[in-house]
């Protein structure tokens, strides 16, 4: 017996609220020959009760203790538990148009050179309210370079074929970035078709991943960065120039940021540890400049007048 067309995979834990509305847009979609995987993260709300709140045998739920990796090991053991042709992740927090699923099928059938299609997403806040719409191009094709420097596609826009998994891997447990990482493992090893309509909901609200990884601070913010550039560096095509140069400008954002972060600091008279280890992330992503002397100079003499600065604030204190 062949498993579903789609299977749908959502990483859950502590957002119930939010949980019950994103599993109604997946089991009522347009294209019904689907299952929906939620793996419960350690969750101490009533995330088990929404779910069995469903009566549809297309839901099926999991337990697990919480593993500390934001959703990335739930994500990675519901991708593992499915059985359908293409994996749509959806996040808790976001939510489908009905026909998003049968859309995007429509849009790739019949061609196999494509393993991953994305569509636009709207933002919206905790009460369901639109804030916006995603902007700018959204590139097709071969994106492995484009998706090195930057991430171009939200989680839940998107899907891909299960049979890449094999060759691509599970996404890092160790990267917290693990939507980034994803499609860019899926890049290395297809190309990418997008079809250009707002087919899914983006939910920016204060318990949401990017509002708590912006509110750990800036360093952590750009040490997460870093540790998704070190994954990263392992999914390049090798000796291929242009994976190097996106490498390197993400390498050097990342650096020129964590330098940032410990100016700001130092210029507050903050010596503190975090203040000296974003001087190390800066140091470790060998950011070009290092190999330009009148560039690494000028950071140097930023750093030292940001150091005087704040140690004659603490004199005078």
């Amino acid at each position: 017996m062949s498993g579903p067309k789609v299977s749908v995979v959502v990483p859950a834990f502590n957002q119930s609220g939010f949980l019950r509305e994103a599993l109604t847009s997946a089991l009522t979609q347009s294209m019904t020959d689907l299952e929906v995987i939620v793996v419960d993260d350690g969750s101490t709300d009533d995330t088990r009760a929404v779910c069995a709140s469903f009566s549809d045998p297309r839901l099926r739920y999991v337990y697990q203790p919480n593993d500390g990796t934001m959703g990335i090991g739930a994500r990675n053991h519901a991708m593992l538990m499915a059985q359908g042709e293409w994996i749509a992740p959806l996040d808790q927090d976001d939510r489908w148009a009905a026909d998003k699923l049968r859309r995007q099928l429509a849009a790739v059938a019949g061609d196999a050179v494509v393993g991953a299609v994305f569509c636009r997403v709207r933002f919206i806040g905790a009460s369901g309210e639109a804030t916006g719409e995603q902007a700018g191009p959204l590139p097709h094709g071969d994106v492995l370079h484009l998706l090195l420097a930057a991430n171009r596609y939200y989680v839940s826009s998107g899907m891909f074929r299960r049979a890449l998994l094999p060759k691509m891997g599970m996404p890092n447990e160790s990267v917290s970035i693990g939507d980034w990482y994803l499609w860019l493992s899926v890049a290395r090893h297809a190309h990418v078709a997008v079809l250009d309509d707002v087919l899914a909901d983006y939910r920016l609200h204060p318990q949401g991943f990017q509002v708590a990884q912006r509110s750990a601070g800036d360093y952590r913010f750009w040490f997460d960065h870093w540790r998704f550039a070190q994954a990263a560096s392992t999914r390049v095509h090798p000796d291929c120039r242009e994976c190097q140069q996106a490498l390197s400008t993400l390498r050097r954002t990342i650096s020129d940021q964590q330098l940032q972060v410990a100016r700001n600091a130092w210029r507050r008279g903050d010596f503190s540890a975090t203040a000296r280890q974003a001087l190390g992330c800066a140091w470790r992503a060998r950011p070009t400049w290092l190999g330009e002397p009148v560039v690494a100079w000028r950071r140097a003499m930023q750093l030292a007048r940001a150091a005087a600065r704040g140690a004659w604030a603490r004199m005078l204190s």
